[in-house]
């Protein structure tokens, strides 16, 4: 791995990734894939690589830039803190513009992840409030009409949400068998819209590098003998991408 940036072109970016469980291939962290679907949506403006970065063996050269990923490098200039690097993106490659002002958007993604982390790390033991949070969601998208939460097109807000989305869909399943209802229609919609977008694809984790990105933590619950085996890494499971829906698009 090089942070040797000199021969690089002006508007190339690196970005520093969670490795996946191999230590090697690109893991499950949502906060990662947020900034590696933003770089992906700007590489009109520029060009990247993302480099993943095994957080238990760190790299010595990468332990001179940041003790916590992602990290962002452009050049001479590092950033690490998530809200530094999307304005550092947006002032350096403005184009094209993933800013939103739709602020009941915003809203109502705001306690999602929250609630999920509890219900996932047994804090909480009812899906309740998960549920609550989904149908806020939901019932934000069926008045939008809109195929993304701020318009037709993916914006930051996006960005964000997406990743967490996915890793409550294919987690939720894993670890507690719970399922996004398949009356929510609008939460759906969103979802088919993102899993027919080609950055989204390009940058979503496999269902086993997610499986496996909860599993590593301690507050989480142990999976079954017969889920270890479905969600195993091993040469004998290929890649699982969870891309479908319960409804009609």
């Amino acid at each position: 791995m090089s942070v040797n940036g000199d021969s690089l072109p002006t508007n190339h970016v690196e970005l520093y990734v969670r490795a996946g469980k191999d230590g090697e291939s690109y893991g499950a962290c949502p906060f990662c894939q947020r900034f590696y679907m933003i770089l992906d949506l700007k590489s009109g403006e520029l060009n990247y690589d993302v480099i993943t970065i095994n957080m238990a063996r760190p790299p010595l050269d990468f332990k001179k830039l940041a003790n916590r990923l992602p990290v962002l490098k452009h050049g001479d200039e590092i950033r690490s803190d998530n809200d530094e690097i999307v304005q550092y993106v947006d002032e350096t490659f403005p184009y094209p513009s993933l800013q939103y002002s739709n602020m009941q958007a915003h809203s109502v993604c705001l306690d999602i992840f929250s609630k999920f982390s509890y219900f996932i790390k047994q804090v909480s033991h009812s899906a309740d409030h998960l549920l609550k949070e989904l149908q806020a969601i939901n019932d934000y998208l069926e008045t939008a009409d809109t195929r993304f939460l701020c318009g037709d097109k993916l914006t930051h807000l996006d960005c964000l949400m997406l990743p967490k989305l996915q890793h409550i869909r294919v987690a939720a399943k894993a670890f507690k068998d719970f399922e996004i209802p398949d009356d929510m229609v609008g939460l759906w919609k969103y979802l088919a819209a993102a899993y027919k977008n080609e950055t989204f694809r390009k940058t979503c984790p496999s269902d086993q590098e997610i499986v496996y990105h909860w599993e590593s933590k301690p507050e989480t619950p142990s999976l079954s003998e017969e889920k270890m085996k479905l969600y195993s890494t091993d040469g004998y499971n290929k890649p699982k991408f969870s891309f479908d829906t319960p409804i009609k698009c």
